[in-house]
């Protein structure tokens, strides 16, 4: 999961991943992508994780169906990143807890765990009363990563960073209002219910952070990540030292070690 089907990022791990013999199932987040206005979804305006969850729903029985295969004999593997990561965790556990699908392994890639300005639920409720007058005021940047002269800046690839810059489908006016009351929805909504923690106990996750991502800081996701090891789950932490927010645009040997360990990794 990531914000766009078409996103360079996303292109680039599906292919990689269609190298190593793993088909991608990809869909757009509501309000992102292709999205065409309609009454309930407007570009630019994230409707949220239940919305999500339903897209990922029809997206999947739509590729098993292209490929002639059932949700038994296949082996489903939820990945995301960033917001898709937060959202990875959420539709995960409701796909369990519907029983939808049987979940082999979940890849959070720099998951957005938590917000970097905490506020009250009142301020979220008078935001959300808002959000429904302006849902697009834009509230924050655009979150993304960049190339820098430093030797402290993260590794990318001028290349995959150019193909990004070019990417004609992406929002690139901010984070609207009613986006920024929908990730507060989400990412305090999975710490509460400890969701991460909780999907570990059934299904084997995989962690892997940039050690030098200034979107999405990776402490943590390393918290709950231990948390969830101490109380018995399956979770597995890999840090790319030199990467930032975005795997695939590190350097190519960089980017194909994160390839292999997207499509091979398993629980041992």
């Amino acid at each position: 999961m990531n914000s766009h089907a078409r996103h360079p990022n996303a292109r680039a791990l599906a292919g990689a991943l269609a190298t190593r013999e793993v088909a991608c199932v990809m869909f757009d987040l509501p309000g992102h992508g292709a999205c065409r206005e309609k009454r309930r979804e407007k570009r630019g305006v994230f409707d949220g994780k239940v919305m999500t969850s339903m897209r990922a729903k029809e997206a999947l029985i739509e590729g098993l169906r292209a490929i002639g295969k059932t949700r038994t004999e296949v082996e489903i593997v939820i990945c995301g990143s960033s917001l898709g990561g937060a959202l990875a965790i959420y539709v995960a556990n409701e796909f369990g807890a519907n029983k939808d699908f049987d979940i082999a392994r979940v890849v959070l890639i720099n998951p957005l765990m938590k917000m970097k300005m905490p506020i009250s639920r009142a301020a979220k409720a008078a935001f959300g009363l808002a959000a429904r007058i302006a849902p697009r005021f834009v509230v924050g940047g655009r979150p993304t990563d960049r190339s820098s002269a430093s030797d402290d800046g993260p590794d990318i690839d001028l290349d995959a960073e150019a193909q990004c810059d070019q990417d004609e489908l992406a929002w690139k006016s901010g984070v609207t209002l009613r986006t920024a009351c929908e990730l507060y929805d989400l990412v305090d909504g999975n710490a509460e219910t400890n969701a991460l923690v909780n999907l570990s106990f059934r299904v084997p996750v995989l962690v892997i952070l940039g050690g030098r991502d200034e979107v999405v800081p990776m402490g943590e996701a390393i918290d709950k990540s231990k948390l969830a090891v101490g109380a018995g789950g399956k979770v597995e932490v890999k840090i790319f030292e030199k990467a930032g927010h975005s795997l695939t645009m590190q350097s190519r040997a960089k980017r194909e070690e994160f390839f292999d360990l997207v499509a091979r990794w398993r629980w041992e």
